[in-house]
């Protein structure tokens, strides 16, 4: 992305997705009717589950103890995905942001997160993709809740590999993310409760992988925090 491209994500005025009203990549109307909580169930079967626990059937596939998904990924939701990631626009990384802390405080109290001591770590984004962007959507995300839920963040783990996920079938991205995450030397994560953050969850291959990593390193928990389930 040129200079050009970056200053013009900084300086123009961000609009609504859903009205085109100036002011913020999701006004407060459009948030409130357009975008559909997810709920309280697991989020790779669907089945009711208290505070979005992953259920025993999908726990054995090394998937996150839980994962809080705040919507599903369709209409206005879609599109400030598509508008953060594809259209360099960082001002919807404010919004996005801001549901998933919503959602976090929803389904846990202050005790809850007290006592967990989350290390927030993003899932990585191949390097080519950050020089496309300009910037790291899923480090711009992370990086808003640890501040606001008072949580260390860590860019504990880097990719290796560039492989585009974007409609692939489950198989291809389960083999594309096979041993693509490796822990940074230095980088501690022994007896910590880690929080994933991403932006969109398919397969769930990324968080599989990725919570084998951090459980193989020696962290005591993994969960994630997700904006949307694709369907």
């Amino acid at each position: 992305m040129s200079l050009l491209e970056t200053a013009v994500g900084w300086l123009a005025p961000p609009t609504c997705v859903g009205c085109g009203a100036e002011g913020s990549a999701l006004c407060t109307a459009c948030n409130s009717s357009e975008i559909l909580p997810f709920g309280e169930r697991c989020w790779n079967c669907g089945v009711l589950s208290p505070r979005s626990k992953t259920c025993l059937a999908c726990r054995q596939k090394n998937y996150p103890n839980y994962v809080w998904v705040c919507t599903n990924y369709d209409g206005l939701a879609k599109k400030l995905v598509q508008k953060l990631k594809f259209n360099h626009q960082r001002a919807a990384a404010e919004p996005i942001s801001g549901l998933m802390i919503e959602t976090m405080l929803q389904q846990n109290d202050d005790m809850q997160l007290a006592a967990k001591r989350y290390l927030i770590i993003p899932v990585p984004t191949a390097a080519s993709r950050v020089r496309q962007r300009g910037f790291d959507q899923t480090e711009l995300l992370a990086k808003a809740i640890a501040a606001r839920l008072g949580i260390k963040k860590s860019s504990a783990l880097r990719r290796l590999g560039s492989a585009k996920q974007v409609g692939s079938s489950r198989q291809t991205r389960q083999a594309q993310v096979k041993n693509s995450y490796l822990l940074k030397k230095g980088q501690a994560v022994s007896g910590r409760n880690i929080l994933i953050i991403d932006d969109v969850v398919t397969t769930g291959a990324t968080l599989a992988e990725m919570a084998t990593v951090l459980r193989r390193s020696g962290a005591r928990s993994v969960d994630a925090l997700v904006f949307a389930k694709r369907l």
